[in-house]
């Protein structure tokens, strides 16, 4: 049995692409009504919330607006029937043909406004909850945080039914939210510790400028924080989002693993930059220690952050695992490279007349600071001393790491070359300017330098790798993977996805048919063997797999 006379047959038969789009005709009417529907939850809200405020302030303003009020009752009376209509129009397609769920417009649908009510939300209630803090009573903001968590709610349950839930991108909402929660909560916890830290600093500096009382300030943090952490731990692990396996949650994991660790040696970094400046700069201390605050809470927080997510990690794939390092290892080694060509700044600037009174010392203590912690850093994630073999040579992901960074730096150095060249010409043809030649370049050439290390040794490590990758007997490997179940089996998609490589697509078979995770391995393995550049994987009804190589 060939491929192209058995593949076109499955794919008729079973293909949720086929079966959810219906064609262009039908991919535009949902975008149109889903487009609309959206705008029209929008207005209701915004008009439900007006009238709200009306109901829960009235009598707290001194002017009332006509013109607000004539808006919230026309959004309210208009926007809220017109969308209960399209979304009761809606809901019987959805129930009627299966196809509509399965369609990319509806998922995305949901996830945009699952995020944008809860976003929405969230920033409303706070709101309201800093400024009662703050003896302030803001209806507004209340009754927007109470009318924006309903439709939250409404699409919550819209997700989750069985009659309207979409099959496609289903945790995609669930793991953005957990990472808003987050964003949301270490920026509450950060202010929090900068407001103690702060107060704490109060015998020794003076503070730059009026603030309401620190507990205030510390309370209205930990509102921030507090609400944050219940959007994060709804998502992360009542709705299971620290489980997701699929390949945009391990997108996300690498993002907040290198954004934590870039948060976290920023903050150790300064850190270290104002003990280097207490003890060997001369300038008041009250200006030193002005970044400590934050810098302090940033180091907490993102170094808490940091480890829970990268312990999450590390019950990944090796794919993900690696990518998280390769990360880590390119946050510090910018944060290295940043530090190196500020002392070659700094002493340049020594050899110079500045043009302005600046005391080269407090350069050449930041750049020690960024080169000491991005060094550190850079050497425990990347370890250059440890021995390569073949295989990991030739990893994807360690190939383009290195391509990125020597590229990277490549740019940086062409634009800063000609930085210096416009400099060079500019102290040429004004002679009788103020301003020496070194004080001119001093800035691009100290960044110059940088990447010119850079790139020289990410440029010899690439050739090594290519040598030591070039032994392997490299066959042609399977680059997607077509897999045909009766339905709900992403997370073994996402499986296959992770241990080959490959993209993989789904298609729904109408014949009974499941493979389970124990079947993952076998097919895996006779994956690794195959040349072909595609191949299906169908799911018999005994349970057992066919793997079908195809041709290009």
């Amino acid at each position: 049995m060939s491929g192209p006379s058995v593949i076109p047959d499955a794919a008729t038969a079973g293909s949720p692409e086929r079966a959810a789009t219906g064609g262009a005709q039908a991919v535009v009417r949902r975008i149109i009504v889903l487009v609309i529907l959206f705008a029209l939850v929008v207005i209701a809200a915004i008009g439900l919330s007006g009238l709200l405020e009306r109901a829960i302030g009235a009598g707290s303003e001194l002017v009332v607006s006509d013109a607000a009020l004539a808006r919230s009752l026309a959004f309210a009376l208009i926007g809220a029937p017109l969308a209960g209509g399209l979304w009761w129009w809606e809901r019987r397609r959805l129930a009627a043909d299966a196809g509509e769920r399965g369609s990319w417009v509806w998922a995305l649908y949901v996830a945009a406004m699952y995020l944008t009510s809860l976003i929405a939300a969230t920033v409303s209630l706070g709101t309201a909850g800093v400024s009662a803090l703050d003896g302030q009573w803001r209806p507004a903001a209340l009754a927007s945080g109470v009318v924006w968590l309903g439709v939250w709610v409404w699409h919550r349950y819209i997700r989750g039914s069985a009659t309207t839930g979409p099959t496609r991108l289903t945790d995609v909402p669930v793991e953005l939210a957990a990472v808003f929660g987050l964003i949301v909560a270490a920026s509450g916890a950060v202010a929090a510790i900068a407001v103690v830290v702060s107060q704490a600093l109060v015998g020794v500096s003076i503070p730059i400028a009026e603030s309401p009382h620190w507990i205030t300030s510390a309370l209205q943090s930990l509102c921030w924080f507090a609400l944050g952490a219940a959007v994060w731990w709804w998502h992360w692990f009542h709705d299971k989002a620290v489980d997701a396996a699929d390949g945009f949650a391990l997108v996300l994991l690498v993002v907040v693993v290198g954004a934590a660790a870039a948060a976290t040696l920023f903050a150790v970094g300064t850190i270290c930059f104002v003990v280097l400046r207490v003890l060997f700069d001369t300038d008041p201390l009250a200006g030193v220690l002005a970044a400590l605050d934050v810098a302090v809470g940033a180091a907490l927080i993102g170094g808490i952050v940091w480890v829970v997510y990268a312990s999450v990690l590390d019950r990944r794939s090796r794919h993900a695992r690696e990518a998280g390092r390769l990360v880590v290892s390119g946050v510090a080694l910018i944060g290295a490279a940043s530090g190196f060509g500020v002392i070659v700044n700094a002493l340049l600037a020594s050899l110079s007349d500045p043009l302005t009174e600046s005391d080269p010392r407090t350069l050449l203590l930041g750049g020690l600071s960024a080169l000491a912690v991005g060094a550190t850093a850079w050497g425990l994630a990347w370890r250059p001393a440890r021995h390569v073999d073949a295989q990991e040579a030739a990893a994807p992901a360690r190939r383009t790491y290195l391509v990125v960074v020597f590229g990277a730096s490549a740019i940086v150095a062409l634009v800063t070359l000609l930085v210096i060249g416009y400099r060079l010409f500019e102290f040429v043809l004004a002679a009788g300017e103020v301003g020496g030649l070194v004080e001119r370049i001093r800035a691009p050439l100290g960044l110059l330098s940088a990447t010119a290390l850079v790139f020289a040794y990410h440029f010899a490590i690439w050739r090594r790798d290519r040598a030591l990758a070039g032994r392997i007997a490299r066959r042609r490997a399977v680059g997607r993977v077509i897999l045909i179940t009766n339905g709900g089996h992403d997370d073994l998609a996402a499986r296959l996805r992770s241990e080959t490589g490959a993209r993989v697509s789904t298609w729904q078979a109408a014949d009974p048919g499941a493979l389970t995770a124990r079947d993952v391995p076998a097919v895996v393995e006779t994956l690794h063997g195959l040349s072909a550049p595609r191949a299906v994987v169908i799911a018999d009804a005994d349970g057992t797999a066919r793997i079908i190589p195809l041709a290009d």
